[in-house]
């Protein structure tokens, strides 16, 4: 039997991910696996190891990290043109972890037993085109306050998972409105002033925000969120204490509508949050890239 690569973030989250791999190796024997592993040692190490490893040799790969290892991992095989031949699973360690929260998968036990088992589903992708590089996101593409508050969280990684939090209540008590021209589907055209927006994939994103509840990454389609430019403080505030349950949506200034491609076209450099991370650009063209994950679930 092949062995399995096992690809070990020991920075994600709160630092558990190496702790989990040690505290779980009985299961790869007793499931007569062998394992080998990769400790990344800095942002993009995943991406770089993967698009150039011989992945042949091995059984499956099992990600051990929050949604930015992820994100690398796919953005590899992608490159490298192996991710719809490769198989993976995802032992939630990291921050967010959007994909296991729409799987019902964050006890790392539970997600260890799916990730040595043998039930693969297709799922669902984006393929974003930015201005001076391609991305796969398996979760979401946000801009405006949305990436905003990625770009303060990231300066404060120090304080641990509760930096979303603070860096969602900072960013609120700053508010600006973000202005871009906005295609949809290729056809629908606009000039648009809004305090975010927000292509999923997956209904999750972020420590378990529910964002998209009506969508998920089997649908074929993208859920497009729009939240307003003409919303004060205690609105935005109000849609951020409702969107862990997804009432959100229900709120007259947030508009979602299924999709299959998007282009925000920003008159100057801003950033753009793909799957926790973020990336520089003045614009992005995003579309549903369909059935191109296999994932263990």
């Amino acid at each position: 039997m092949k062995p399995i690569l096992c690809i070990i973030n020991p920075k994600s989250g709160v630092k558990k991910s190496l702790k989990a791999f040690k505290d779980n190796q009985k299961k790869f024997t007793e499931k007569n696996f062998e394992s080998e592993i990769l400790i990344t040692k800095e942002s993009g190490h995943a991406e770089r190891f993967v698009q150039k490893e011989d992945l042949s040799r091995f059984d499956r790969l099992i990600i051990m990290g929050g949604d930015g290892t992820v994100n690398e991992v796919l953005n590899g095989l992608y490159l490298s043109n192996r991710l719809e031949s490769t198989n993976i699973a995802i032992i939630p360690t990291g921050s967010g972890n959007s994909v296991m929260h729409d799987l019902n998968l964050l006890e790392i036990d539970k997600a260890l037993d799916v990730a040595l088992g043998n039930n693969i589903i297709k799922i669902d992708s984006i393929l974003a085109q930015f201005d001076n590089c391609t991305k796969i996101s398996i979760s979401i593409i946000g801009w405006g306050m949305f990436s905003q508050g990625n770009v303060l969280a990231e300066k404060l990684r120090f304080i641990g998972t509760i930096r979303y939090d603070v860096a969602s209540i900072i960013t609120l008590l700053i508010k600006r409105s973000y202005k871009a021209e906005l295609i949809i589907d290729e056809n629908t055209r606009n000039d648009i002033s809004c305090s975010f927006l927000v292509g999923c994939n997956s209904k999750h994103t972020g420590k378990g925000m529910y964002i998209a509840p009506d969508g998920g990454f089997q649908d074929g389609v993208i859920d497009f969120v729009t939240v307003e430019n003409k919303v004060s403080r205690f609105q935005i505030a109000n849609l951020f204490s409702k969107v862990y349950s997804g009432k959100h949506t229900i709120l007259p200034y947030v508009k979602i509508q299924k999709i299959n491609s998007f282009k925000i076209n920003s008159n100057q450099e801003t950033f753009f949050n793909i799957d926790g991370e973020l990336i520089k650009s003045k614009s992005v063209s995003a579309k549903v890239f369909p059935k191109s994950v296999n994932i263990y679930v």
